[in-house]
């Protein structure tokens, strides 16, 4: 029976691509149950037949295919050349940096290994909605240009003839308005880069096409070499809606990106990119031969504050911490949402553990200075855990527990201290 319950979008043709046949049988079978009609392709080679034969809508392709071929290779292909087709990746395992490069390259999204078949639809019917909004917002701009296209000496686009030497012999009624704003007109030379641009189209005696920003406007030329003649005809079209919404899809590119990896609430780095960070600042530490220190940071009785005032109060607070701990770091540090009330830190380049705890120290008293005065909570305390690299470990992932057992220690000497993991353990504070 086909899934119907995520979205009433029209079935698509997708192309499944990966050199596990069990992987591509799973996704055949949960899409065609979603009503989509589904080809397979063991490789790249097979994948580039495929798209060539007939339309495509959408490509589900693994990351990682044999024979040393990658998924980013098709994904590269077909980002900036076919826009109109999705590209979902497919993951084994999507805790790792290889999501934020798929996302970087132009993937609309991905799914990790294994997936549920509910997954998997949900992932494709989010992209192909995506899509569907994307040809939506290009499709008038397209539209413009393919209607200004067609030539005639009364077009309302300009239009001129052009000797070989670069001089201005005819121009219609646009071409004397768009090229009136370059001080040219008939008889006069054309700008420099369009001289060296009809000297670039009459050695090759192929068309060309170039661009011309005039007065805030984009314009598209084309120029013809007629045979066996002593000029061209340059042929231009007002593309500045089409650019505009190219600049449009970039913006709605990086804003997804960036949704990808911040945190909703406070917009700080979630942890996909806090492990993309932390990989790059461990390869920078041991380049330079510095330590890292990585910190949780929790806010103290947080619960009680949700409880007693409700959580949008609650979310005001982790917004004010968590901009007064960026405002008390080095812009080389980072600052991570981890989930609920805790943060994480990332301080590179120290020389010793001291360092780390003066750090937080600041940091500590700089936020509660900030918040003291807090009108419904009153004064707010942090606990943090800290450890370092490489004293306390090398694995970033055993970096990351060791951090925060030194938090839990410090929750357990009654809160509102910094511990170090490398410190001697010191008895339980009574009723921490």
């Amino acid at each position: 029976m086909p899934y119907h319950s995520a979205s009433a979008l029209d079935p698509a043709h997708v192309l499944v691509v990966g050199d596990q046949r069990d992987v591509r049988a799973l996704a055949r079978i949960a899409l065609e149950r979603a009503g989509h009609r589904v080809e397979e392709a063991e490789n790249l080679a097979r994948a580039r037949d495929i798209l060539v034969q007939g339309p495509v809508e959408l490509v589900l392709c693994n990351l990682r295919l044999g024979a040393g071929q990658s998924g980013l290779d098709l994904l590269r292909e077909l980002a900036p050349r076919s826009p109109d087709i999705a590209v979902v990746m497919l993951t084994e395992d999507p805790d790792t940096p290889a999501p934020i490069e798929c996302l970087r390259e132009g993937a609309f999204d991905y799914v990790g290994q294994p997936f549920e078949a509910e997954e998997l639809q949900a992932v494709i019917v989010r992209a192909l909605r995506r899509r569907q909004r994307l040809i939506e917002e290009r499709r008038p701009a397209e539209d413009e240009i393919r209607i200004l296209s067609r030539f005639s000496f009364e077009n309302p686009n300009p239009v001129l003839r052009l000797a070989r030497d670069g001089i201005i012999l005819f121009a219609n009624a646009a071409g004397h308005a768009v090229f009136g704003q370059l001080n040219c007109q008939v008889g006069t030379m054309v700008p420099p880069f369009l001289g060296q641009f009809v000297t670039d189209v009459l050695r090759t005696g192929e068309p060309d096409e170039t661009q011309v920003e005039v007065a805030g406007r984009t314009f598209s030329f084309v120029i013809t070499p007629i045979k066996g003649a002593d000029y061209v005809y340059l042929y231009g079209h007002d593309i500045s809606r089409l650019k505009a919404t190219e600049r449009e899809l970039i913006r709605l590119k990086e804003q997804a990106q960036a949704m990808a990896l911040h945190d909703p609430l406070t917009g700080l780095p979630n942890r996909t990119l806090l492990e993309d960070r932390l990989a790059q600042a461990i390869a920078q530490c041991d380049r330079l031969g510095r330590k890292l220190a990585v910190t949780f940071l929790d806010l103290d009785n947080f619960k009680q504050i949700n409880d007693a005032h409700g959580h949008q109060v609650g979310d005001q607070i982790l917004v004010a911490v968590g901009r007064g701990v960026s405002a008390a770091v080095r812009k080389t540090d980072t600052v991570a949402r981890w989930g609920g009330d805790e943060l994480i830190l990332l301080l590179p380049g120290l020389n010793a553990p001291a360092q780390a705890r003066a750090a937080c120290e600041r940091v500590k008293q700089l936020v509660q200075k900030e918040l003291a005065c807090h009108p419904l909570t009153g004064p707010l305390t942090l606990s943090m855990g800290v450890a370092i690299y490489p004293d306390d470990a090398v694995p970033p992932e055993l970096l990351l527990r060791h951090a925060d057992a030194a938090l839990y220690r410090a929750k357990a000497r009654g809160r509102n201290v910094i511990v170090l993991f490398g410190e001697s353990p010191e008895p339980q504070t009574q009723g921490a």
